[in-house]
């Protein structure tokens, strides 16, 4: 089972407004080598609380990577399946390709040896 890596995965920033005043976070992680963002925003009539800030915001960079990894994974599967679907395909083919072998080999035989019979 996946878990919630702890804060200490992300890296972390804090935007500000002009008058310097802090207004989002913003959690930074990584998927298959490459960047992903989660962004917590403070509404204007909610009080900036950094800590809350840093969860919420890595919970949806978490969620990003969770999707992404459901993604790949679909795909993934996908692609296995269908493998296995051809190669039951095939399967049937050569089985039946071979019951045909078995059977003109069984002939060829037959006929080899009833002309020897009659010679």
């Amino acid at each position: 089972m996946f878990r919630i890596p702890s804060l200490d995965k992300y890296k972390f920033y804090v935007a500000t407004t002009v008058t310097g005043e802090p207004y989002k976070v913003v959690a930074v992680s990584s998927y298959a080598g490459r960047p992903v963002r989660g962004v917590a925003k403070c509404a204007r009539d909610d009080k900036f609380d950094l800590e809350t800030g840093k969860k919420l915001a890595a919970a949806r960079c978490n969620q990003k990577i969770a999707t992404k990894r459901w993604n790949r994974a679909s795909k993934r599967y996908d692609e296995a399946n269908n493998a296995v679907k051809r190669a039951g395909r095939q399967l049937l083919l050569m089985a039946d390709y071979y019951e045909d072998a078995v059977a003109a080999k069984a002939q060829a035989e037959k006929e080899v040896e009833e002309l020897l019979k009659n010679m």
